[in-house]
């Protein structure tokens, strides 16, 4: 060790301190049941130990799990569901990598199986990406847990498989898309999860799929990214002992008692538009021109009004919500509500919930990022839960919104 290097018992202290730091600082927002020594950790971990960035984007995170009561038991969670992700790409979650006192959570996910066309055209993107909150819900129970019994931080290897995969023209979009943009979100709120992200069975063309992905990956998470190479079974047994894997990759774990069937999706599975939803011409369209943004206000009268956000969008764009007591303000004075969320194009009408805590006005932004030259739309219809009539924002006549048909009287 270097003369001027700090031992280990030195940064344990120094992490300590800056825990209770953060710890003080969250105290009126944080539910007991998630603070944890290394739940703190985690976000200092992700920010570089910069408390004040720590702060402010564990309290937005803390608000998250407050509005969708992440801890409360799991039937208590206001996540949506996805049938089609749950059932048709499932995440396997097999358990610790050492017979005793593993540190290291062994997670499959057979994405090479999935039938990603039948998928696009089964979910919604709000539920889908809900969907893998879930999960990540139920790994970060598991790490919590393995923290408690080991006294130590806990991560997890994530077996990315990629055996079967066949290569179509819409791979890659999907692979820029809907996979980017929900890594990136669960990125957001669970952080410092993955050890190692390994991947097997990689296709001959993995370098097309890569080039088209790895811009938007983090420099740090790169680095914990693994393509494991032919002998990719004796690479994992050199990370997880041989009884705490599938015997698929070269365990002795029964395939049929941890790693559940992907099956194709049947047809009957694909996004119908629901009865009680608006049709696509009730939806107001929302013309945003390239690398621009729009932003729709909406006046809440009552505090805890629960409002239904249907929209619509063909091509990538950029959605956040902010709230404010007053009308008239610059956007940098408005309270952000709900963090940017990048909404790729599917078939399906998507549906966000929202409760607004407080009467006042809530102000949708709509950005184009993505696109340098063309315009998207958006269409969209704001419902009042309890009323169910619409809520029209207060500038919808603007002369870049084109209104929605009226729904005609049962």
């Amino acid at each position: 060790m270097a003369p001027n290097a700090l031992s280990p018992v030195d940064i344990e202290n120094m992490n300590d301190a800056a825990i209770e730091q953060v710890r003080l600082q969250v105290s009126d927002v944080i539910d007991p049941r998630y603070d944890t020594k290394w739940n703190m950790l985690r976000w200092l971990q992700s920010n570089d130990f910069n408390i004040p960035k720590t702060v402010h984007l564990l309290k937005k995170h803390l608000k998250w799990r407050k509005d969708r009561k992440l801890d409360e038991p799991e039937s208590q969670s206001l996540l949506q569901f996805s049938d089609a992700r749950r059932k048709h790409a499932p995440i396997d979650i097999i358990g610790p990598q050492r017979k005793e006192d593993g540190d290291r959570l062994v997670v499959v996910d057979r994405a090479g199986r999935i039938d990603v066309s039948g998928l696009m055209k089964s979910v919604q993107p709000t539920e889908y990406l809900h969907e893998m909150f879930r999960s990540f819900e139920e790994i970060q129970r598991r790490l919590m847990k393995m923290e408690a019994e080991t006294g130590v931080q806990c991560y997890m290897h994530y077996i990315f498989d990629l055996e079967a995969l066949n290569f179509d023209p819409t791979l890659l979009g999907v692979v820029n898309g809907p996979f980017r943009v929900s890594w990136q979100l669960v990125g957001q709120h669970y952080r410092e999860f993955i050890d190692k992200f390994i991947v097997i069975n990689s296709p001959s063309y993995i370098n097309v799929l890569w080039s088209a992905l790895s811009p938007f990956i983090p420099e740090q998470s790169k680095q914990r990214i693994v393509f494991a190479g032919s002998n990719w079974k004796e690479e994992l047994l050199d990370i997880v002992d041989k009884e705490c894997l599938p015997e698929r990759y070269g365990g002795m774990i029964p395939d049929i008692q941890c790693l559940k069937p992907v099956d194709p999706i049947p047809k009957s599975l694909y996004w119908k538009l629901p009865a009680q939803y608006p049709t696509m011409d009730q939806l107001h369209k929302v013309s945003v021109s390239a690398s621009k943004h729009r932003m729709l206000i909406y006046k809440v009268d009552k505090p805890d009004t629960e409002l239904l956000m249907y929209s619509h969008n063909e091509n990538d764009i950029t959605i956040t919500l902010y709230y404010s007591k007053n009308k008239n303000v610059s956007e940098n004075d408005l309270e952000l509500a709900v963090a940017p969320i990048p909404k790729c194009g599917l078939p399906a009408m998507d549906l966000f919930d929202y409760n607004c805590e407080y009467p006042g006005y809530y102000y949708i932004k709509l950005a184009n990022e993505a696109s340098w030259l063309l315009p998207s739309t958006y269409r969209i219809i704001v419902i009042e839960k309890e009323s169910g009539k619409e809520l029209e924002p207060l500038n919808l006549n603007e002369k870049w919104i084109k209104k929605g048909q009226k729904s005609k009287k049962k």
